[in-house]
């Protein structure tokens, strides 16, 4: 999670989050049929902590990232849903950074941030 000041178009800090998918196919697998390699469930408990810390402090959540490895950028289906469950985002101002991780190195990056026109969230690809 990337957070800076509230109304504000820069950021000051980034706190990555656990990912626990292992955890939860571990214990669902037939819930959770995918393993921390191709899926990412950030851990609750540590992304209620950096949201609370950042609205003490007048700050809010700005960017939220996470990494393809051996893929391609792109918002699928799964990130679309838990960005916007019902079809409009739970928090309009937040946009998703997607990495592309190829052979262990970033090969792409692209930002996706909501078009309230289009009702979507839109990329705009990111230099590395």
């Amino acid at each position: 999670m990337i957070i800076g000041p509230l109304g504000k178009e820069h950021a000051i800090g980034i706190f990555p989050i656990r990912n626990i998918q292992d955890e939860l196919h571990a214990e669902q697998p037939e819930k959770y049929t995918r393993d921390a390699k191709t899926a990412y469930y950030m851990d609750p408990t540590e992304q209620k902590i950096v949201e609370a810390e950042a609205k003490d402090k007048d700050f809010e959540v700005k960017v939220i990232y996470h990494s393809h490895p051996d893929h391609d950028v792109y918002f699928s289906d799964e990130d679309r849903y838990l960005a916007a469950p019902w079809g409009e985002p739970n928090h309009p101002n937040l946009s998703w950074i997607v990495i592309s991780v190829k052979q262990g190195k970033a090969a792409a990056l692209s930002e996706f941030a909501w078009d309230a026109e289009k009702k979507d969230y839109v990329e705009r690809k990111l230099e590395i």
